[in-house]
Protein backbone atom coordinates (compact mmCIF):
# COMPACT_ATOMS: atom_id res chain seq x y z
CA UNK A 1 0.00 0.00 0.00
CA UNK A 2 1.38 3.53 -1.05
CA UNK A 3 2.21 5.84 2.11
CA UNK A 4 -0.19 9.10 2.28
CA UNK A 5 1.07 11.91 -0.03
CA UNK A 6 3.73 9.85 -1.50
CA UNK A 7 4.39 10.71 -5.24
CA UNK A 8 2.77 8.49 -7.66
CA UNK A 9 2.43 8.03 -11.43
CA UNK A 10 -0.67 6.54 -12.78
CA UNK A 11 0.08 3.68 -15.21
CA UNK A 12 -2.40 2.74 -17.20
CA UNK A 13 -5.45 3.24 -14.74
CA UNK A 14 -3.54 2.83 -11.38
CA UNK A 15 -1.83 5.00 -9.19
CA UNK A 16 2.42 3.73 -9.38
CA UNK A 17 4.60 4.59 -7.05
CA UNK A 18 8.49 3.59 -7.51
CA UNK A 19 8.32 0.77 -5.18
CA UNK A 20 5.42 -0.63 -6.93
CA UNK A 21 7.26 -0.14 -10.55
CA UNK A 22 10.18 -1.26 -9.46
CA UNK A 23 8.71 -4.43 -8.38
CA UNK A 24 6.25 -4.56 -10.92
CA UNK A 25 9.06 -4.34 -13.65
CA UNK A 26 11.18 -7.04 -12.46
CA UNK A 27 7.63 -8.80 -12.36
CA UNK A 28 7.22 -8.54 -16.14
CA UNK A 29 10.64 -9.34 -16.77
CA UNK A 30 10.23 -13.03 -15.10
CA UNK A 31 6.80 -13.64 -16.62
CA UNK A 32 8.28 -12.27 -20.33
CA UNK A 33 10.37 -16.06 -19.89
CA UNK A 34 7.04 -18.14 -20.75
CA UNK A 35 5.79 -15.82 -23.14
CA UNK A 36 7.23 -16.05 -26.71
CA UNK A 37 5.84 -12.46 -28.27
CA UNK A 38 6.05 -10.56 -24.89
CA UNK A 39 8.33 -7.44 -25.75
CA UNK A 40 10.48 -7.83 -22.69
CA UNK A 41 11.53 -11.47 -24.14
CA UNK A 42 14.20 -9.59 -26.49
CA UNK A 43 16.80 -7.01 -25.55
CA UNK A 44 19.61 -5.14 -27.39
CA UNK A 45 23.04 -5.36 -25.81
CA UNK A 46 25.25 -2.71 -26.21
CA UNK A 47 28.69 -2.95 -25.78
CA UNK A 48 32.02 -1.07 -25.73
CA UNK A 49 35.00 -1.68 -28.28
CA UNK A 50 38.15 -0.69 -28.78
CA UNK A 51 36.98 1.67 -31.72
CA UNK A 52 33.34 2.80 -30.62
CA UNK A 53 30.63 0.92 -29.71
CA UNK A 54 28.40 -1.89 -31.24
CA UNK A 55 24.82 -3.35 -30.59
CA UNK A 56 22.38 -6.57 -31.32
CA UNK A 57 20.00 -8.80 -30.85
CA UNK A 58 20.04 -10.92 -27.34
CA UNK A 59 16.79 -13.27 -25.70
CA UNK A 60 16.30 -12.98 -21.99
CA UNK A 61 16.83 -16.87 -20.92
CA UNK A 62 16.72 -16.41 -17.54
CA UNK A 63 15.99 -13.70 -14.58
CA UNK A 64 16.67 -13.18 -10.69
CA UNK A 65 13.92 -10.69 -9.14
CA UNK A 66 15.62 -10.77 -5.38
CA UNK A 67 19.47 -10.11 -6.54
CA UNK A 68 19.14 -8.38 -9.72
CA UNK A 69 20.66 -10.63 -12.30
CA UNK A 70 19.44 -11.38 -16.06
CA UNK A 71 21.35 -14.33 -18.27
CA UNK A 72 21.47 -14.63 -22.37
CA UNK A 73 23.11 -17.09 -24.17
CA UNK A 74 25.60 -16.50 -26.93
CA UNK A 75 28.36 -18.75 -29.09
CA UNK A 76 31.50 -18.28 -27.44
CA UNK A 77 33.42 -17.26 -30.53
CA UNK A 78 31.34 -14.28 -30.80
CA UNK A 79 32.67 -10.59 -31.64
CA UNK A 80 30.01 -9.90 -28.40
CA UNK A 81 32.25 -12.27 -26.26
CA UNK A 82 35.47 -10.75 -27.09
CA UNK A 83 34.33 -7.28 -26.37
CA UNK A 84 32.78 -8.00 -23.07
CA UNK A 85 35.95 -9.77 -21.99
CA UNK A 86 37.55 -6.32 -22.31
CA UNK A 87 35.14 -4.17 -21.33
CA UNK A 88 32.48 -5.87 -18.87
CA UNK A 89 30.02 -3.06 -18.70
CA UNK A 90 27.40 -2.67 -20.92
CA UNK A 91 24.02 -1.83 -21.48
CA UNK A 92 20.68 -3.63 -22.43
CA UNK A 93 17.72 -2.26 -23.91
CA UNK A 94 14.20 -3.22 -23.86
CA UNK A 95 11.26 -2.29 -25.79
CA UNK A 96 7.37 -3.32 -25.02
CA UNK A 97 5.27 -2.15 -27.76
CA UNK A 98 2.06 -3.01 -25.85
CA UNK A 99 3.24 -1.45 -22.21
CA UNK A 100 4.67 1.15 -23.66
CA UNK A 101 7.45 0.75 -21.90
CA UNK A 102 11.35 1.31 -22.22
CA UNK A 103 13.82 0.11 -19.77
CA UNK A 104 18.00 0.74 -20.08
CA UNK A 105 19.45 -1.59 -17.60
CA UNK A 106 23.34 -0.79 -17.02
CA UNK A 107 24.72 -4.17 -16.26
CA UNK A 108 28.11 -5.76 -15.16
CA UNK A 109 28.41 -9.15 -16.99
CA UNK A 110 30.66 -12.13 -16.34
CA UNK A 111 31.31 -14.83 -18.97
CA UNK A 112 30.33 -18.58 -18.10
CA UNK A 113 31.52 -21.15 -20.59
CA UNK A 114 32.92 -24.18 -18.65
CA UNK A 115 31.06 -24.06 -15.48
CA UNK A 116 28.54 -25.05 -13.91
CA UNK A 117 26.39 -22.68 -14.29
CA UNK A 118 26.89 -22.99 -18.40
CA UNK A 119 25.95 -26.58 -18.05
CA UNK A 120 22.40 -25.99 -16.14
CA UNK A 121 21.86 -23.76 -18.58
CA UNK A 122 22.87 -25.88 -21.59
CA UNK A 123 20.99 -28.79 -20.88
CA UNK A 124 17.57 -27.00 -20.03
CA UNK A 125 18.08 -25.86 -24.26
CA UNK A 126 15.94 -28.04 -26.27
CA UNK A 127 17.92 -28.85 -29.24
CA UNK A 128 16.14 -26.44 -31.59
CA UNK A 129 18.07 -24.05 -29.42
CA UNK A 130 21.30 -26.06 -29.83
CA UNK A 131 20.86 -25.98 -33.17
CA UNK A 132 22.86 -22.89 -33.81
CA UNK A 133 25.79 -23.96 -31.78
CA UNK A 134 26.56 -26.94 -34.49
CA UNK A 135 27.74 -24.15 -36.56
CA UNK A 136 31.28 -25.43 -37.84
CA UNK A 137 32.06 -21.74 -38.65
CA UNK A 138 32.44 -18.65 -36.57
CA UNK A 139 30.25 -16.26 -36.04
CA UNK A 140 31.08 -13.28 -38.41
CA UNK A 141 33.62 -14.74 -40.68
CA UNK A 142 33.61 -14.07 -44.47
CA UNK A 143 32.06 -16.68 -46.46
CA UNK A 144 31.99 -17.72 -50.26
CA UNK A 145 28.37 -18.41 -50.30
CA UNK A 146 25.29 -17.45 -47.71
CA UNK A 147 25.62 -20.02 -44.67
CA UNK A 148 22.64 -20.98 -42.64
CA UNK A 149 24.88 -20.56 -38.63
CA UNK A 150 24.45 -24.79 -38.58
CA UNK A 151 25.12 -27.98 -40.99
CA UNK A 152 23.98 -27.24 -43.87
CA UNK A 153 22.73 -31.05 -44.06
CA UNK A 154 20.57 -30.56 -41.26
CA UNK A 155 18.53 -28.09 -43.33
CA UNK A 156 14.94 -27.65 -41.60
CA UNK A 157 15.58 -30.75 -39.80
CA UNK A 158 16.11 -30.93 -36.12
CA UNK A 159 19.46 -32.27 -34.71
CA UNK A 160 18.70 -35.37 -32.75
CA UNK A 161 19.80 -35.05 -29.08
CA UNK A 162 23.22 -36.83 -29.81
CA UNK A 163 24.17 -34.35 -32.27
CA UNK A 164 23.18 -31.53 -30.21
CA UNK A 165 25.79 -32.27 -27.58
CA UNK A 166 28.24 -31.25 -30.02
CA UNK A 167 27.28 -27.78 -29.49
CA UNK A 168 27.58 -27.59 -26.08
CA UNK A 169 31.91 -26.49 -26.51
CA UNK A 170 30.16 -23.42 -28.62
CA UNK A 171 27.61 -22.28 -25.99
CA UNK A 172 28.29 -19.42 -23.61
CA UNK A 173 26.05 -17.87 -20.67
CA UNK A 174 26.57 -14.38 -19.93
CA UNK A 175 25.46 -13.44 -16.30
CA UNK A 176 24.44 -9.91 -16.24
CA UNK A 177 24.48 -8.02 -12.64
CA UNK A 178 22.21 -5.05 -12.93
CA UNK A 179 23.38 -1.62 -11.61
CA UNK A 180 20.93 0.60 -12.33
CA UNK A 181 17.71 0.41 -14.39
CA UNK A 182 15.78 3.20 -15.89
CA UNK A 183 12.25 2.85 -16.80
CA UNK A 184 10.71 4.57 -19.48
CA UNK A 185 6.39 4.95 -19.63
CA UNK A 186 5.08 6.77 -22.89
CA UNK A 187 1.29 8.24 -22.82
CA UNK A 188 -0.78 11.03 -24.26
CA UNK A 189 -1.36 12.08 -20.50
CA UNK A 190 2.18 12.07 -20.06
CA UNK A 191 5.47 10.58 -19.47
CA UNK A 192 6.71 8.75 -16.65
CA UNK A 193 10.59 8.52 -16.16
CA UNK A 194 12.59 6.64 -12.79
CA UNK A 195 15.67 5.45 -12.28
CA UNK A 196 16.76 2.49 -9.80
CA UNK A 197 19.53 1.91 -8.54
CA UNK A 198 21.04 -1.01 -6.70
CA UNK A 199 25.24 -0.34 -6.82
CA UNK A 200 26.76 0.77 -5.32
CA UNK A 201 24.01 2.21 -3.24
CA UNK A 202 20.33 1.43 -3.51
CA UNK A 203 18.20 4.79 -4.63
CA UNK A 204 14.90 5.35 -6.67
CA UNK A 205 14.28 8.18 -8.17
CA UNK A 206 11.41 9.80 -10.25
CA UNK A 207 13.30 11.38 -13.62
CA UNK A 208 12.41 14.04 -16.05
CA UNK A 209 11.42 12.25 -19.35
Amino acid sequence: MNQPNEPTATIGDTDRSLADLERDTWQQLSAALSQDKDGFKTMTLATSTNTGADARTVVLRQVDEVHKYLWFHTDARAEKVIQLEAHPNATLLLWDENRQVQLRLHIETRLHTDDYVADEHWENLWVGGRKSYLSERTPGSEQPAPYPGFPEHLGENLPSEQESKAGRINFAVIECRVLIMEYLHLSRKGQTRAQFQYEPVGKMVWLAP
